[in-house]
């Protein structure tokens, strides 16, 4: 084999894996794959992973036992845009584009039904179907009891495209049109918002309600603790249409518009991904991050067990929403005119001005502001303990192209590897 041969394979290999980015940090293999009749909107998992409810195009509710068996069918009169089956797997609810959502028991059999003026985009039920949360193209968040009374509604001011509940319903988090992730707790007071940079396909909570998840057609995945802090945000290369995440926030399984699903873990980092073909517009996780589930354009619903993730040792098994002050964390408050600036905290994204940032460690912060049209403004802001740090500044127009965002990720192994091996290929070609 010639060195030029030689040169030509590394860069090729190195190539396929930056573009495939395939990861095996962890063993995760194939369980049973379910064929629908269309395109699968939508798939929800028990806390305990033996139920799966998938619906789509097809107008067809479906819940699915171990093995991929059938037990019980529903059709409706549109798409189903959402499905969820309760965490302890009392309860399945569904909604669509006929503008009806309902509740049913794990056994097939119709709890209630109600029609709305309005698209439903989609739906989340707590344990014993108990309460039922909605989201619709009405731009509401809504929140039913058990027996289908209305508790309370909210107006996000565009459609409301992604709903979670946790089992108890003690926490609604809900994804918007309008770029925004939202969570309330069961009286409908609202505890925070978020904005991301377009707009929030998928939403999740982890059953313990330490951590909020979202998918976003800005093709990235957001992990955020219980008081709204941005924890990390990692693009794919598609739209995340579907987001679930485990106890804790072990494990957060995720399907993108790229053809790819994906299993992160509580840092951010992607531990396993695997190439599907088609959209994958729906994801599902159990409650102990071990049973994954996947749905999407090519009419399957697929399903994965991973190997348990090394369980970690926490003092509490609740985040409790508490004050900077309380914890010995610092704050920063970012305002900046123009308002609606990119902030980098670090190289780590963190949200759009103005906005606070909480829970910082006591530290040096590097700030990055960046807004199309106007120069990147940076500075050093040091945080204390059991304080707000006020960063306000008028940001100056451009005179020259706005600079390229940062990396919000750090690459994974495999992808360092394969810059390396590039380089060192380049290298290896003009010393030729």
């Amino acid at each position: 084999m010639t060195e030029q041969t030689i040169v030509r394979a590394v860069l090729i290999a190195a190539a396929l894996g930056i573009l495939c980015g395939a990861v095996t940090a962890v063993t995760v293999s194939p369980d049973w794959t379910y064929t629908t009749q269309a395109t699968v909107r939508s798939v929800s998992m028990s806390g305990d992973g033996t139920l799966v409810v998938a619906g789509g195009d097809d107008a067809k509710t479906t819940l699915i036992g171990d093995g991929g068996a059938v037990l019980w069918k529903e059709g409706s009169a549109a798409t189903v845009n959402g499905v969820s089956v309760a965490s302890d797997g009392s309860a399945v609810s569904t909604g669509g584009n006929d503008n009806r959502f309902s509740l049913y028991d794990v056994s097939g059999e119709k709890r209630w039904s109600k029609v709305m003026p309005a698209r439903i985009y989609d739906v989340a039920v707590a344990d014993d179907g108990a309460y039922l949360a909605v989201g619709s193209s009405d731009d509401q968040v809504y929140l039913y009891n058990a027996t289908g009374g209305l508790v309370w509604s909210y107006v996000t001011n565009d459609d409301v495209l992604a709903v979670a509940v946790t089992p108890d319903a003690g926490l609604i988090a809900a994804g918007s049109n309008n770029d925004k992730v939202y969570l309330f707790d069961r009286a409908g007071n609202l505890l925070w918002s978020r904005v991301t940079l377009a707009n929030v396909l998928s939403v999740s909570i982890s059953p313990d309600g330490n951590y909020v998840a979202a998918g976003s057609a800005d093709t990235k995945v957001y992990l955020y603790n219980r008081n709204g802090t941005l924890l990390w945000s990692v693009p794919t290369r598609g739209s995340v249409s579907g987001v679930s995440v485990s106890n804790n926030g072990e494990r957060i399984a995720a399907g993108s518009l790229d053809r790819n699903a994906y299993l992160f873990d509580r840092e951010g980092t992607i531990i396993w991904s695997e190439v599907i073909g088609t959209s994958v517009r729906c994801a599902a996780i159990s409650a102990d991050g071990t049973e994954l589930a996947f749905g999407g354009d090519d009419r399957k619903v697929r399903t994965f067990t991973a190997e348990a993730p090394v369980q970690t040792t926490t003092a509490s098994t609740t985040v409790p929403t508490v004050t900077a002050t309380e914890t010995g964390d610092g704050a920063l408050s970012i305002v900046t005119s123009p308002a609606g600036a990119n902030i980098y905290l670090d190289n780590r994204y963190m949200g759009i001005t103005p906005l606070t940032v909480q829970d910082l460690t006591p530290g040096t912060y590097v700030v990055l502001l960046q807004l199309q049209g106007f120069e990147s403004w940076t500075g050093t802001v040091p945080v204390s303990a059991g304080a707000t740090v006020a960063v306000n500044t008028t940001l100056n127009p451009a005179t020259t192209p706005t600079a390229a965002k940062p990396t919000e990720a750090a690459a994974t192994p495999l992808a360092a590897l394969g810059g390396t091996a590039l380089a060192a290929a380049v290298l290896l070609l003009r010393r030729r």
